[in-house]
């Protein structure tokens, strides 16, 4: 049941005009890459590529795409009344929060992974950038499933996931989290800079790591089990409205 229901809605997002804005917006850093590579800028390849996948994929590219798949995933059928057909039936919740997380993931995971790794080997592949674009592109796929689960969960309590979800990547993630001492705990875009720095290879991204691995590991768990069991409950109480 799971994977009919994650294959229903893959097919569902990418069959929509939203799929082709996204693959413009991840084909954006790729197009910087490309042009960093034809002007050929002077200086370490390695340190220019970190800098660049950090402000392009980790803190712009990857939580915008998560964002809009991940509460169109769930919250688009919530709305428009279609969700109807699975919670009518006898399925458990989580199953169907499972199937939706399975089938956004991937889907951001693939545009933000692939944006990430043709960027990085654009920039410095040939010269020593190969290793620092892999842990990136690892990291990456780590934030599209919590990024995923946090937005899908959020798209069963509100209507108004989009925005929210927007305010909080703008406000939170892009600047509270970075201000403030201890924020950094919370925040999922430490948490992948800090698993890339323990992946990177070169050592470039650690002097960009606020947490250690182990803190960034576990504080993954917590919020993907945290976000999870959230959207579970608020879908458990979810309550058809009368025009459904």
């Amino acid at each position: 049941m799971i994977q009919t229901i994650a294959g229903v809605t893959v097919r569902s997002l990418l069959a929509r005009r939203r799929a082709l804005l996204m693959l413009l917006l991840a084909g954006v850093p790729v197009l910087i890459g490309l042009l960093a590579r034809v002007r050929g800028q002077p200086g370490d390849a390695v340190e220019r590529t970190a800098g660049a996948l950090d402000p392009l994929i980790i803190a712009t590219l990857l939580p915008l795409l998560a964002l809009v798949f991940g509460t169109a995933a769930l919250g688009a059928e919530l709305e428009d009344g279609s969700a109807i057909h699975l919670l009518t039936k006898p399925i458990a919740r989580w199953r169907i929060l499972t199937a939706k997380i399975l089938a956004a993931a991937p889907v951001v995971g693939a545009l933000a992974g692939g944006a990430t790794l043709l960027t990085g080997l654009l920039i410095g592949g040939e010269r020593g950038g190969a290793g620092v674009t892999l842990a990136f592109t690892a990291g990456v796929l780590v934030g599209s499933v919590l990024y995923v689960t946090i937005f899908v969960a959020l798209s069963v309590l509100t209507s108004r996931a989009l925005i929210i979800g927007l305010i909080y990547v703008a406000i939170w993630e892009g600047m509270l989290a970075g201000l403030f001492e201890g924020t950094h705990v919370l925040s999922i875009r430490q948490y992948v800079i800090s698993i890339v720095a323990a992946l990177d290879p070169t050592g470039v991204v650690s002097s960009s790591a606020t947490l250690a691995p182990t803190t960034a590991v576990l504080g993954s768990a917590v919020v993907f089990v945290a976000a999870f069991l959230v959207g579970v409950r608020a879908l458990e109480r979810h309550q058809l409205s009368a025009g459904d």
